[in-house]
């Protein structure tokens, strides 16, 4: 009886032994970095290239990834009022001018592959540029008196980055505005208000 017992004791033990390795080699797999983290660095005066951190209201940090918002829901559209691309120490930058008496419409920002689909649907805009920063805001829509700064169609914006941009289509409630990027593989995004802007900075 009792080299029995002792027989199911050295089994339950190396079961246990057997178990804890298996924990051990889930522990020690390699975790997925296809989506890098998205580092915060602190503003300097350089990165904020004429605003002021009393206007900021939402900074997302540099990242290779897709970043967005999603409008509150049902909201009205928003107006698109103004697109002014420049070139600062490190990067480029384009701030989009919104309507203060509207709210702030949803946006997705990502750095596409040609060819890759764009909110414009069916024989719109398609990308030919082997890198296009994309960005798409919804509800929203152009201002009556257009877009100044930005106008309909690709035109070359002097800026090292941003080779050629412009307002690829407003349609189905949607307005989306390409840049064709030279170099650059990095985005940062700062909400500001006093006006209410939105600033996509890539690097």
């Amino acid at each position: 009886m009792r080299l029995v017992c002792s027989s199911l004791l050295i089994v339950a033990v190396a079961l246990a032994a057997c178990g804890g390795s298996r924990e051990a080699d889930t522990a020690s797999m390699p975790v997925d970095t296809l989506i890098k983290p998205m580092e915060r660095e602190p503003l300097t005066e350089s990165d904020l290239a004429g605003f002021t951190l009393a206007e900021l209201i939402l900074e997302l940090p540099w990242t290779t990834n897709q970043v967005g918002r999603a409008a509150a829901e049902g909201v009205p559209a928003s107006s698109i009022r103004g697109a002014e691309v420049g070139g600062h120490g490190g990067f480029d930058r384009v701030t989009f001018l919104l309507d203060d008496a509207e709210p702030v419409p949803g946006y997705d920002i990502a750095i596409a592959a040609a060819g890759t689909p764009t909110l414009c649907g069916d024989g719109g805009y398609e990308l030919t540029a082997a890198r296009s920063l994309v960005v798409s805001f919804r509800p929203a829509r152009l201002a009556a008196d257009g877009v100044t700064g930005s106008p309909a169609g690709m035109r070359g914006t002097g800026a090292s980055r941003m080779a050629r941009a412009g307002v690829a289509c407003d349609i189905g409630g949607a307005v989306v505005w390409v840049a064709e990027l030279s170099q650059g593989d990095q985005v940062r995004v700062l909400e500001l208000r006093g006006p209410s802007r939105i600033a996509v900075d890539i690097r």
